[in-house]
Protein backbone atom coordinates (compact mmCIF):
# COMPACT_ATOMS: atom_id res chain seq x y z
CA UNK A 1 0.00 0.00 0.00
CA UNK A 2 3.09 2.14 0.78
CA UNK A 3 4.57 1.81 -2.56
CA UNK A 4 1.60 2.65 -4.18
CA UNK A 5 1.25 5.47 -2.52
CA UNK A 6 4.30 6.30 -3.48
CA UNK A 7 4.17 5.91 -7.10
CA UNK A 8 1.41 8.13 -7.92
CA UNK A 9 3.74 11.28 -6.21
CA UNK A 10 4.17 13.94 -8.48
CA UNK A 11 6.91 16.80 -8.62
CA UNK A 12 5.67 19.16 -5.98
CA UNK A 13 7.84 22.79 -5.51
CA UNK A 14 9.63 22.95 -2.02
CA UNK A 15 10.09 26.37 -0.16
CA UNK A 16 10.54 28.05 3.66
CA UNK A 17 10.69 31.11 5.09
CA UNK A 18 12.34 31.62 8.94
CA UNK A 19 11.77 34.38 11.17
CA UNK A 20 12.97 35.08 15.02
CA UNK A 21 9.94 36.94 15.70
CA UNK A 22 11.13 39.45 18.59
CA UNK A 23 8.18 38.95 21.48
CA UNK A 24 8.54 40.59 25.25
CA UNK A 25 8.51 37.70 28.17
CA UNK A 26 5.72 37.27 30.31
CA UNK A 27 6.51 39.81 33.13
CA UNK A 28 6.15 38.36 36.66
CA UNK A 29 4.11 39.77 39.64
CA UNK A 30 5.98 40.93 42.12
CA UNK A 31 3.56 38.79 44.88
CA UNK A 32 4.31 35.75 42.65
CA UNK A 33 7.53 35.85 42.86
CA UNK A 34 7.94 36.39 46.40
CA UNK A 35 5.74 33.14 46.88
CA UNK A 36 8.04 30.94 44.20
CA UNK A 37 11.05 31.72 46.14
CA UNK A 38 9.17 31.18 49.57
CA UNK A 39 8.39 27.45 48.03
CA UNK A 40 11.80 27.34 46.67
CA UNK A 41 13.56 27.97 49.95
CA UNK A 42 11.96 24.82 50.93
CA UNK A 43 14.34 21.41 50.36
CA UNK A 44 13.98 19.86 46.98
CA UNK A 45 11.75 17.23 46.12
CA UNK A 46 13.54 14.02 46.49
CA UNK A 47 14.37 12.49 42.74
CA UNK A 48 11.80 10.92 41.05
CA UNK A 49 9.09 12.99 43.19
CA UNK A 50 6.66 15.02 41.80
CA UNK A 51 5.99 18.32 43.68
CA UNK A 52 3.77 20.82 41.66
CA UNK A 53 4.13 23.50 43.80
CA UNK A 54 7.97 23.34 43.20
CA UNK A 55 8.04 22.65 39.62
CA UNK A 56 6.01 26.08 39.18
CA UNK A 57 7.79 28.29 41.66
CA UNK A 58 11.07 26.97 39.77
CA UNK A 59 8.92 27.83 36.36
CA UNK A 60 8.16 31.33 37.71
CA UNK A 61 11.54 32.37 39.26
CA UNK A 62 13.18 31.12 35.87
CA UNK A 63 10.90 33.50 34.01
CA UNK A 64 11.46 36.10 36.03
CA UNK A 65 14.93 36.67 34.81
CA UNK A 66 14.45 35.76 31.47
CA UNK A 67 15.73 39.08 29.24
CA UNK A 68 13.61 40.79 26.37
CA UNK A 69 13.56 40.11 23.67
CA UNK A 70 12.11 36.67 23.56
CA UNK A 71 13.06 35.80 19.85
CA UNK A 72 10.10 33.23 18.36
CA UNK A 73 11.58 31.27 15.96
CA UNK A 74 8.40 30.75 12.93
CA UNK A 75 8.87 29.00 10.17
CA UNK A 76 6.22 28.29 6.95
CA UNK A 77 7.34 25.46 4.53
CA UNK A 78 5.28 25.18 1.39
CA UNK A 79 5.02 21.44 -0.44
CA UNK A 80 3.46 22.52 -3.71
CA UNK A 81 -0.32 24.18 -2.89
CA UNK A 82 0.48 23.34 0.99
CA UNK A 83 1.28 25.08 3.57
CA UNK A 84 2.32 24.49 6.76
CA UNK A 85 2.82 27.69 9.75
CA UNK A 86 5.04 26.91 12.60
CA UNK A 87 5.59 28.12 16.40
CA UNK A 88 7.57 27.45 18.92
CA UNK A 89 4.74 27.01 21.32
CA UNK A 90 1.54 25.12 22.26
CA UNK A 91 -0.70 26.75 20.57
CA UNK A 92 -4.70 27.23 20.62
CA UNK A 93 -7.22 25.86 17.93
CA UNK A 94 -7.79 29.56 17.16
CA UNK A 95 -4.61 30.75 15.91
CA UNK A 96 -4.13 27.26 13.54
CA UNK A 97 -7.62 28.66 11.92
CA UNK A 98 -6.56 32.01 11.42
CA UNK A 99 -3.53 30.98 9.62
CA UNK A 100 -6.00 28.90 7.52
CA UNK A 101 -7.91 31.58 7.08
CA UNK A 102 -5.52 33.64 6.03
CA UNK A 103 -2.90 31.59 4.02
CA UNK A 104 -2.53 32.04 0.66
CA UNK A 105 -1.90 28.01 -0.12
CA UNK A 106 -4.90 25.89 -1.13
CA UNK A 107 -4.29 24.03 1.75
CA UNK A 108 -2.99 24.95 4.99
CA UNK A 109 -2.52 23.94 8.68
CA UNK A 110 -0.16 24.62 11.53
CA UNK A 111 2.58 22.69 13.55
CA UNK A 112 3.03 23.80 16.87
CA UNK A 113 6.70 23.22 19.17
CA UNK A 114 8.80 23.85 16.33
CA UNK A 115 12.91 24.79 17.08
CA UNK A 116 11.85 25.23 20.70
CA UNK A 117 9.28 24.95 23.38
CA UNK A 118 7.88 28.47 24.98
CA UNK A 119 5.13 27.30 26.53
CA UNK A 120 1.14 27.28 25.81
CA UNK A 121 0.01 30.16 23.68
CA UNK A 122 -3.17 31.33 24.88
CA UNK A 123 -5.42 33.83 22.93
CA UNK A 124 -5.94 37.39 25.18
CA UNK A 125 -9.85 35.88 25.58
CA UNK A 126 -8.29 33.12 27.63
CA UNK A 127 -6.00 34.91 29.80
CA UNK A 128 -9.88 36.37 31.06
CA UNK A 129 -10.76 33.47 31.33
CA UNK A 130 -7.53 31.77 33.15
CA UNK A 131 -6.99 28.11 33.22
CA UNK A 132 -3.79 26.20 33.37
CA UNK A 133 -2.76 27.18 29.71
CA UNK A 134 -2.42 30.90 31.49
CA UNK A 135 -0.28 30.48 34.38
CA UNK A 136 2.67 32.12 34.62
CA UNK A 137 5.47 29.59 33.99
CA UNK A 138 3.05 27.37 32.07
CA UNK A 139 2.81 30.31 30.07
CA UNK A 140 6.04 32.31 29.22
CA UNK A 141 5.10 35.14 26.34
CA UNK A 142 3.62 38.26 26.74
CA UNK A 143 -0.14 38.11 26.14
CA UNK A 144 -0.54 39.59 22.57
CA UNK A 145 2.19 36.90 21.08
CA UNK A 146 -0.77 34.88 19.76
CA UNK A 147 -1.83 37.85 17.71
CA UNK A 148 1.41 38.83 16.75
CA UNK A 149 2.65 35.47 15.35
CA UNK A 150 -0.52 34.87 13.30
CA UNK A 151 -0.30 38.32 11.96
CA UNK A 152 3.28 37.24 11.10
CA UNK A 153 2.94 33.79 9.29
CA UNK A 154 0.70 34.70 6.64
CA UNK A 155 2.89 37.26 5.42
CA UNK A 156 5.68 34.62 5.48
CA UNK A 157 3.55 32.83 3.68
CA UNK A 158 2.62 34.78 1.06
CA UNK A 159 6.25 35.31 0.41
CA UNK A 160 6.43 31.65 -0.64
CA UNK A 161 3.03 31.32 -2.48
CA UNK A 162 3.02 29.51 -6.12
CA UNK A 163 3.75 32.55 -8.92
CA UNK A 164 0.27 32.18 -11.44
CA UNK A 165 1.69 30.49 -14.97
Amino acid sequence: MYCEALKKLQHAELASSYREAPHSWRKIEPALLDSAKEKLADPAPSPGKADLPYIYADRVEKLSQAVDPALAPLQVFRIGDIGSGTSPCETFAEMGLDFKKRSPFAHSFMIELNRAYMGYLPTPRHFELGGYETWAGTNSLEPQASVKMPDALPEMAAGLAPKAK
